[in-house]
């Protein structure tokens, strides 16, 4: 037995117990019964008091533990997030400066994760959010400690690896092709370039940092560009230039053409008319290619030019309408015309009749003096045009037609 105390130890029996059990030992041999069985210990009592010992220990603690979950849980330390922190990380979640690369979980993550540590209160003194009637409005001014903090909790909440790794998120919306040198440079330090590239830092304590992040950036991904090249199309007295920029694996390539006007097109492919005094007159446009990295670095290449000519002055014979002669109700004019001339350009064409074409009185050659407008076009008065046989060449400079062609 034991005594209510918890003691195992058995008590010793009294004297009256003890001269009763010999009593009864007498009797029994008197009788020829055997005798009273020996009192045995009870050995699984220790083991029952132990596991019944465990049992109140287990559940001092699991009260304990369901105490302090219900205190965490209704204080917001744990579960949903309840009060003003809710409306201020629904405010973060929602708000302009917001990364397109970042997705809706993503950020709820990352607000909840900074509004936990800061609580509403410190986003408020800090001029991140302002409060507004019964809720919060976002300022878009951030402290730059805390700007870096967003970024990185923002990197930190990305879901997974490989195409939803962090790296390759901020990759792609760098246009790097190579995520590997982000991950070398490291989260912490990504977060504070992103810092000061997006957001409206309201001091400049984060720039100085981000030096070395920005120098370890440029070793890796900035490059000097190629120059840029250029396809061209003749036009009359105009050239057709069309600019491509070359193809990068990181930045944002565009052209820098100086003081030259496209006229179509968008970084980085341009399309430049130019125009030019006459025909076969040539055009340039002197061009660079610069590549922009998002971190703010600019690369610019060697300057190019490039050229291309106008379509070439030429000169047609054209039918053109005329009173005929009289006894030739029947017949056919033909004038010398000539495109692409300077403006206001005289020449002399000269035509020269072979065959039955003849000139008028009967001459070997007739020369006609012509004078262009304002667009370099002119012609020559007509000529009667009544052989079959032979031509008629009409020449003028380098410049050259025959009737009939």
């Amino acid at each position: 037995m034991s005594d209510p105390t918890g003691n195992t130890a058995q008590q010793q029996p009294t004297p009256t117990e003890l001269a009763n059990a010999a009593a009864e030992e007498a009797r029994r041999r008197r009788l020829g019964l055997p005798p009273l069985p020996r009192r045995r210990r009870d050995r699984g009592r220790p083991v029952r008091l132990v596991l019944r010992w465990l049992v109140i220990v287990c559940v001092v603690a699991a009260v304990a533990v369901l105490g302090t979950s219900a205190w965490a849980y209704f204080s917001g330390e744990i579960g949903p997030m309840r009060g003003d922190e809710k409306d201020v990380a629904r405010t973060l979640t929602l708000a302009g400066d917001t990364p397109a690369w970042a997705d809706p979980e993503q950020l709820r993550c990352a607000a909840e994760a900074v509004v936990k540590d800061k609580g509403s209160s410190g986003l408020t003194d800090a001029g991140v959010v302002t409060k507004t009637g019964s809720g919060f409005s976002y300022t878009g001014e951030w402290p730059s400690a805390l700007g870096s903090q967003w970024y990185s909790e923002l990197l930190d909440c990305a879901d997974g690896v490989g195409a939803n790794s962090w790296a390759k998120q901020v990759a792609g919306a760098w246009t790097l092709e190579d995520p590997g040198c982000l991950s070398e440079v490291g989260r912490p330090a990504i977060a504070g370039v992103l810092a000061v590239t997006d957001l409206r830092l309201t001091d400049e304590d984060l720039a100085a940092k981000n030096v070395a992040a920005i120098t370890d950036l440029d070793s890796c991904y900035a490059r000097t560009p190629a120059a840029p090249t250029a396809g061209a199309a003749s036009g009359y007295r105009q050239v057709t230039l069309k600019v491509t920029a070359p193809t990068v694996t990181a930045g944002i390539p565009s052209i820098d053409d100086g003081s030259a006007e496209p006229t179509a097109g968008e970084d980085p492919e341009l399309t430049y008319t130019l125009p030019v005094d006459k025909g076969g007159a040539e055009a340039c446009v002197e061009a660079t290619t610069k590549v922009t990295y998002a971190w703010g670095t600019v690369r610019t290449g060697e300057p190019a030019k490039l050229c291309g000519n106008a379509a070439e002055a030429r000169m047609e014979w054209r039918k053109v309408n005329h009173t005929c002669p009289k006894g030739k109700p029947k017949c056919t004019y033909v004038a010398a015309y000539v495109d692409g001339l300077a403006a206001d350009q005289s020449l002399t064409v000269t035509y020269k009749p072979s065959g039955d074409f003849k000139c008028p009185g009967k001459k070997p050659t007739c020369k006609v003096k012509i004078k262009a407008g304002s667009e370099g076009r002119a012609q020559t008065s007509g000529i009667l045009a009544t052989g079959k046989k032979g031509k008629i060449l009409a020449t003028a400079g380098s410049l050259r037609a025959t009737y009939p062609s």
